[in-house]
């Protein structure tokens, strides 16, 4: 077995980091022009080459905008940003999402799962139920592990749902915000109660097999309101 070296951070990365860091901590504002490359170079003592290389990587991520012949602008991110952005944000606090941004979280998985809900109510087959119902069993299993560990197997039995609707696009964003929401779905699991959460998901496996969608969707919108209701809004 061989294992790679760990190398330190590049001057890029350091030059990326420092800039995201002035931008999300407000020292930088949205719409503020940033001085030219030179200028940018000669003040932090690197090469021009690399604040270029650094700003182009800074405007795919969705921090700066490139204006021809006129500069380089901190863009209104918040607005025109991507997921990269969104994951420079969390990684900025930490790794964790504040509560402001579990709320919008929480809006989104309302957008993903109840047109899934409804779909697979309408158009599924017994194989498809089977599937959900080990999603279950895995769950009910998990009732004596840790709460991250039944969190897990709930976000599983979710993610499978949006799966089995056939949308190719809505598990992907799913997985992409998994690890830095992960203490939201503990949270979640907590406040609500494995049991609860259990009996909720086997009536909504139920409604699924019997192509009852609305009582599907409003089991998962009440459980999805109640927790909305119990975190802090800042």
């Amino acid at each position: 077995m061989q294992f790679k070296k760990i190398n330190q951070l590049s001057i890029k990365e350091l030059f990326i980091s420092q800039i995201e860091e002035m931008i999300l901590s407000g020292e930088l504002k949205p719409g503020e022009k940033l001085p030219t490359e030179r200028e940018i170079a000669d003040e932090m003592n690197i090469s021009k080459t690399i604040v270029h290389e650094g700003i182009r990587e800074l405007s795919r991520i969705g921090f700066l905008d490139v204006v021809s012949r006129q500069g380089v602008y901190v863009a209104d991110y918040t607005s025109t940003g991507n997921l990269d952005t969104l994951f420079a944000i969390i990684r900025y606090r930490g790794g964790m999402p504040d509560w402001k941004m579990i709320h919008s979280l929480l809006d989104v998985r309302l957008y993903l799962e109840c047109p899934a809900i409804e779909i697979l109510a309408k158009n599924h087959t017994e194989q498809d139920i089977k599937q959900l119902e080990e999603r279950l069993d895995q769950m009910k299993q998990a009732f004596s592990e840790s709460m991250e560990t039944f969190a897990t197997a709930l976000f599983v039995y979710r993610r499978t749902i949006v799966v089995l609707s056939g949308n190719c696009i809505s598990p992907l964003v799913m997985n992409a915000f998994f690890t830095s929401s992960i203490s939201a779905w503990i949270e979640y699991s907590e406040f609500i109660g494995k049991e609860e959460i259990y009996q909720n998901l086997e009536k909504t496996t139920e409604c699924i097999r019997t192509g009852d969608a609305k009582t599907a969707k409003n089991l998962f919108q009440e459980h999805i309101e109640r927790f909305r209701k119990h975190i802090p809004v800042q």
